[in-house]
């Protein structure tokens, strides 16, 4: 599927804020692999917002939720003769490993990061336009100036109460997107619509367009149905206008 640029569209709050956080895991990891000051801001960044996110709501009991349905809904396809058994134990193992690790935290995801005066420092001076400069937060600037292995070993132990949470979610999301197989589509004139089967709980909509093709895709969906509109953007400076000819697109309705 490389040939493939893959969209996707969550279809309710709960895959929404994973995928959410999966952004964040992303962005952490990649600027933290690059470790430059810059990166290191960016990093920290990423952990700021986790942060947030984490106190906002009780992730960690909305994962474990996630989880445990999951477990649920796969353990009773090891009744199915078509299952490939051994995959599927597998899976099964790294679901309840997952759990323990969540359920081995105790109290609030990420307290003793919340506790870290320099980043309680940088987070309320976040919010000011054009961000933190020199001159507002001196300390910063002094902690940037230590050696990049001292800043990478600070900024991994402030991440380190996260790495269960983000190796859960991804977890779930794999299985979630492995869940349902491509099927091959047109949308006549830039436009597809579909209907969804209440009876199935469809949670992820996967759009793969063809790296060649100079549309993309704008998906909104609703109890009973979603639709595609294919659009294209030559001049990021004007407004995008619907494709008027036929796109192949690939599409994924994920459910679990």
């Amino acid at each position: 599927m490389s040939e493939y640029h893959v969209y996707e569209q969550p279809l309710n709050e709960k895959v929404r804020a994973f995928l959410r956080l999966e952004k964040l895991f992303h962005q952490y990891s990649f600027h933290l692999k690059h470790g430059s000051d810059w990166n290191n801001r960016i990093a920290i960044d990423s952990i700021l917002e986790i942060l947030a996110f984490t106190t906002r709501s009780d992730i960690k009991l909305e994962v474990l939720k996630e989880l445990e349905r999951q477990y649920t809904r796969l353990e009773r396809l090891s009744k199915r003769p078509q299952i490939d058994q051994s995959q599927l134990s597998s899976i099964l193992k790294n679901i309840q490993k997952r759990m323990g690790e969540l359920q081995a935290i105790s109290g609030q995801l990420g307290q003793d990061t919340k506790n870290i005066e320099l980043l309680n420092a940088i987070a309320q001076k976040n919010s000011v336009p054009g961000s933190i400069c020199d001159f507002d937060l001196p300390a910063f600037k002094r902690w940037l100036m230590q050696a990049k292995e001292l800043r990478q070993s600070h900024i991994e132990k402030w991440f380190q109460p996260f790495g269960h949470l983000d190796r859960a979610v991804q977890l779930i999301l794999d299985i979630l997107r492995h869940s349902a197989e491509d099927t091959d589509e047109i949308a006549e004139n830039g436009f597809f619509q579909k209907p969804l089967d209440t009876n199935q709980a469809i949670q992820l909509l996967r759009i793969s367009v063809h790296q060649d093709s100079d549309c993309y895709p704008e998906i909104s969906a609703g109890k009973h149905r979603f639709s595609v509109r294919f659009m294209k953007n030559e001049d990021p400076a004007t407004r995008p206008e619907q494709c008027q000819e036929d796109v192949n697109f690939k599409l994924k309705m994920c459910t679990i």
